[in-house]
C-alpha cells in the first residue's frame, strides 16, 4: 500500500509532508513523490492528517465484554483471594473478542496495555495487545510489559470490607518493603544463599520455589518495569522511600507512578528521581480521589522535563475516545501538539516496552496510523477517515458502531 500527500505528525514532535509504503503492515518508507508499484494499492491522503494510532498504556480492555459479549463483565483481572498475587499473568485473563467488539480503532486505538486492577498490592505482570483480532496470543505485541502494583484505597476497601487485611496504609507500605526484601534475598535452589555451592549440595536440595518471589526478582533486576497506582503525593513518597534502595546496583528496579492524583507543579522530586508519570482521568463522576488530577501541575512538570503519559481511565466501560479527551484537555494547557502527541503515542509505546514497534510513524515500525479529517488535537470537528493496525484497516468513516 502506498499513502501519498498525507501530512505526518510522527509521534515524536515532527509534523512534515509525506508518501508512506506499507508492505506486510510495516512501515518500509516515507518520502516524498513516491511512486505507485504495479498492483501496489494507492491511497490519496490529501488534506488529510496522519497520526499514529493512540495507545492506552493501562487499560481493561479485553477482560470486561458488553452485556451482549460471550463472557460479559468477568472480571477475570480482578484475584481478590490474596493481595500479594505478582506471578499472576493478566494475558491469561484477555478476550480477544471483547476487545474487538468494542472498535477501539474508530476512536484512534490501536494497542492497548492490559493490566490487573488496583485492588491488590501486587496484581500480576501487564501485556500490550493490538485492538482488534480473536487470538490473543496473535494480539499480543509484547508479554511481561510491567509488573501492576497498587498502594490505593481501593486495595483497603477491597478486603478491609471483609475483616481482613489489607485494613490500613501501615500494612500496605509495610509489606511493600517486607516483599521486596524477601525478593532480594530469595535464593533458588541451584542458587545458595551462603555462596557455597559444594557444601549446599550435601545439605540436600534448596528451598521449594517460590513463583511469588521469582516475579519479584524480575522487578528488582529492571526486567519487568513496577508500575504503581497511587491515590497522591504521599503515596508516592513512601513508595519511593521503599524501593530506593533498588534503585542503583546490584539492582535496577524501574518506577512509573500511575494516575497522577494529587501531583502538582511543585513535585519537581519525579523530576529528579526520573520517575515517569502516567495519568489518568475520572472513571465517574464522583471520583473523589481522581477529582484531585492537577493538569495544570502535571503541564508545568513536563515543560520542565517529566516524563507524562496519557492514559484516559482504565475501565472498558468508560468512553472509548477517552484517551483523546484527556490529549485535548492536555492541549489547553500546553497549546503545543510536540508535547502532548507524544503523550498518547511513542512515550506510552516506551514505558510498555513496545516503541521498536510502534508509538511512531518511523521506517521498520508497524502500520499503525489513523486518517484524520483534521489534526484531533486542535478541533472537535476532526474525524477519522481510516484506522489501520499492522497495516489492516480496522475501521473506515461510515462502519457501524455495533458496541459501548
Amino acid at each position: 500500500m502506498l499513502i501519498k500527500n498525507g501530512r505526518i505528525h510522527d509521534g515524536k514532535g515532527k509534523i512534515f509532508k509525506s508518501d508512506l509504503r506499507i508492505n506486510e503492515g510495516i512501515i518500509t518508507e516515507i518520502a516524498e513523490c513516491l511512486t505507485p508499484a504495479d498492483g501496489e494499492e494507492c491511497v490519496d491522503a490529501a488534506g488529510l492528517e496522519i497520526l499514529p494510532g493512540f495507545i492506552q498504556t493501562l487499560s481493561f480492555w479485553g477482560i470486561n465484554g458488553s452485556s451482549t459479549e460471550i463472557r460479559p463483565s468477568s472480571d477475570d483481572n480482578d484475584e481478590l483471594s490474596d493481595p500479594i498475587t505478582p506471578h499472576l499473568d493478566v494475558r491469561y485473563a484477555f478476550n480477544g473478542r471483547a476487545a474487538t467488539i468494542q472498535q477501539l480503532g474508530a476512536f484512534g486505538l490501536t494497542t492497548v496495555g492490559v493490566t490487573p486492577t488496583d485492588n491488590n498490592l501486587f496484581g500480576g505482570t501487564m501485556a500490550v495487545f493490538e485492538v482488534d483480532g480473536v487470538n490473543p496470543y496473535k494480539m499480543c505485541l509484547k508479554p511481561y510489559a510491567g509488573m501492576k502494583a497498587s498502594v490505593c484505597k481501593k486495595l483497603k476497601d477491597s478486603y478491609g470490607k471483609r475483616g481482613v487485611a489489607p485494613q490500613t496504609k501501615m500494612w500496605i507500605f509495610s509489606q511493600l518493603s517486607e516483599q521486596l526484601r524477601l525478593a532480594a534475598e530469595y535464593k533458588t535452589a541451584d542458587q545458595p544463599s551462603d555462596g557455597k555451592e559444594e557444601s549446599k549440595k550435601e545439605e540436600g536440595p534448596g528451598k521449594p520455589r517460590d513463583m511469588k518471589l521469582e516475579a519479584l526478582r524480575r522487578v528488582l533486576s529492571g526486567e519487568l518495569p513496577l508500575f504503581v497506582s497511587i491515590d497522591n503525593e504521599q503515596d508516592a513518597l513512601h513508595v519511593l522511600e521503599i524501593v530506593k534502595p533498588y534503585r542503583s546496583e546490584p539492582y535496577a528496579l524501574k518506577l512509573i507512578f500511575c494516575n497522577g492524583f494529587g501531583i502538582g507543579a511543585d513535585a519537581s522530586w519525579l523530576i529528579e528521581e526520573n520517575i515517569p508519570l502516567v495519568i489518568r482521568s475520572a472513571s465517574m463522576t464522583m471520583d473523589d480521589i481522581a477529582m484531585e488530577l492537577d493538569l495544570r501541575g502535571v503541564a508545568s512538570l513536563a515543560e520542565k522535563g517529566l516524563t507524562v503519559a496519557l492514559s484516559g481511565v482504565d475501565s472498558s466501560f468508560q468512553i472509548r475516545e477517552d484517551v483523546l479527551w484527556l490529549g485535548i484537555s492536555m492541549m489547553k494547557q500546553l497549546k503545543d501538539e510536540s508535547r502532548v502527541l507524544p503523550m498518547m503515542t511513542s512515550i506510552p509505546a516506551k514505558l510498555l516496552g513496545v516503541d521498536d514497534k510502534t508509538g511512531s510513524i518511523e521506517a521498520g515500525k508497524r502500520a499503525d496510523i489513523v486518517l484524520w479529517s483534521a489534526n484531533p488535537l486542535e478541533t472537535y470537528e476532526a474525524q477519522i477517515i481510516t484506522t489501520y493496525m499492522g497495516g489492516k484497516a480496522i475501521y473506515r468513516k461510515g462502519d457501524e458502531l455495533r458496541c459501548m
